[in-house]
């Protein structure tokens, strides 16, 4: 069995893969290489940002489970892959504390008109500028998820109407 990672891999993890399965090829392709490694593996870990030939992946028949390292698919799910007997996995929801808490800050930031002060100060203008309020607003998620919910719950407190 070949495994072939592309993702930015530490020692443990390697270590980790190879203890569960000691009988297995491991291979690090990186971005730099995976479009070339990709149809020689059985078990792909990882996230393409490059463009894959999928079609030569298919073709060679080898690839049995793909593991996304990201919550998204759009870099695996291409026709050929959806109809075939591919298993497809991801880690969707697996930083959704991460994620919540950057909406969250992001959130806050332009409710409290943070990129209209950077503003002033680069032109050196220090006046009174109006802010706003989280507490009572309406919150619009598009997308009940993993990363959703965590947000969702990240806001109750604050009295928000999602």
């Amino acid at each position: 069995m070949r495994i072939v990672i592309c993702y930015p891999v530490e020692n443990r993890h390697l270590k980790q893969i190879q203890d569960a399965a000691p009988d297995a090829e491991i291979v690090n392709a990186g971005q730099e290489r995976i479009d070339e490694l990709l149809p020689s593996a059985d078990i792909f870990i990882g996230h393409a940002k490059v463009p894959v030939n999928w079609d030569r992946v298919l073709d060679a028949g080898n690839l049995k489970w793909i593991q996304s390292s990201a919550a998204g698919l759009d870099h695996c799910l291409v026709p050929g892959v959806v109809v075939s007997d591919i298993v497809v996995s991801s880690a969707s929801g697996l930083f959704a504390p991460q994620v919540a808490e950057q909406t969250f800050a992001l959130l806050t930031g332009l409710l409290r008109g943070m990129p209209r002060f950077f503003r002033a100060e680069a032109k050196r203008e220090f006046i009174r500028l109006p802010t706003d309020d989280l507490r009572g607003k309406t919150v619009g998620i598009v997308g009940m998820g993993g990363n959703g919910r965590m947000l969702a719950k990240t806001l109750s407190p604050w009295e928000v109407t999602v």
